[in-house]
């Protein structure tokens, strides 16, 4: 049985906040006075996954776009600790250091829980929130017990003899991953994680060993860390895959007891919905994203 760690303070942060590696898309006709959208990945992906959807969400939009490396993904610095509390100060900090005013929260799974947290504990940094495929309701299981992934990547990586070349490492840890890893795709995404460093040695690009530690406050006992804080009452929209297992009636009536301005869209979709349906997503938050609360549009 995997023994997950456990912390005594879920919302606590444990390390100071990063510099979060970021993207800035604008055209012409963006909307520099209003807040712009700022997105944030899922797990075990980066802010390079995000690229096309907000190409389009600039171009078909009236907000320009930040799009972030969450910690210990992507560019984006590593640190011990990876909280949904640590992923928000991240990004609270990072509003400071841009001497923004507000965001549009924009989050899909592990990044959809990190804004969640943003919007409640400084709504006023949250002019409207955009949640993709998550709630602070329970994950299905397959999910939570993806820790085992984690551990696997962390008790891989020094098996991996050092006079391979980067090919080479990817293929020879392809077996053990294989135990876990069904899907071939998914396989190939974690594999392209692998890096080989200046000084010979292999590294994962995300923090498997932090995510692994944080486990429990991230994917088991989220709801927990809300506990006491007042409902976000911005405006606040849900988007779900009707093919994913991540957003369940019963989630979305907890969603609603701190988003009670939450509204929900269904499209087509697996967990990726931005991925299986690419165009209505858009779509929708571009549609959602026209007006703007307190601020005044062009």
């Amino acid at each position: 049985m995997l023994r997950l760690p456990i912390l005594m303070v879920h919302s606590k942060r444990t390390c100071n906040t990063v510099k979060l590696n970021s993207t800035t898309y604008q055209m012409p006709h963006s909307q520099m006075n209003s807040p712009p959208i700022l997105v944030l990945h899922g797990l075990n992906l980066s802010g390079s996954n995000w690229r096309r959807s907000a190409r389009h969400m600039m171009k078909k939009g009236s907000r320009w776009l930040i799009v972030v490396d969450a910690r210990n993904h992507g560019e984006s610095p590593h640190c011990e600790s990876h909280t949904p509390a640590d992923m928000a100060a991240d990004v609270e900090a990072l509003i400071v250091e841009r001497m923004l005013n507000r965001i549009v929260a924009l989050g899909h799974g592990m990044g959809g829980r990190a804004l969640m947290t943003l919007a409640l504990t400084r709504p006023d940094l949250v002019e409207r929130i955009i949640v993709v495929d998550i709630t602070p309701g329970p994950l299905p299981p397959e999910v939570v017990n993806a820790a085992r992934l984690f551990k696997l990547m962390v008790d891989v990586l020094p098996k991996i003899p050092k006079d391979l070349s980067l090919e080479e490492g990817r293929t020879f840890i392809m077996p053990e991953l294989r135990k876990l890893i069904k899907n071939e795709t998914d396989l190939m995404m974690i594999v392209a994680n692998l890096q080989k460093n200046d000084n010979g040695c292999f590294a994962w690009t995300v923090n498997a060993k932090a995510i692994f530690d944080s486990w429990s406050q991230l994917m088991i006992r989220y709801k927990q860390s809300l506990k006491g804080l007042p409902p976000y009452q911005g405006e606040t929209l849900l988007i779900a895959g009707r093919k994913s297992k991540f957003v369940t009636p019963t989630n979305v009536k907890i969603m609603k007891k701190f988003f009670p301005k939450l509204h929900v869209e269904y499209l087509n979709a697996h967990h990726k919905v931005h991925v299986d349906q690419p165009q209505k997503f858009v779509q929708l938050v571009v549609d959602f994203t026209k007006t703007c609360t307190g601020c005044k549009m062009l």
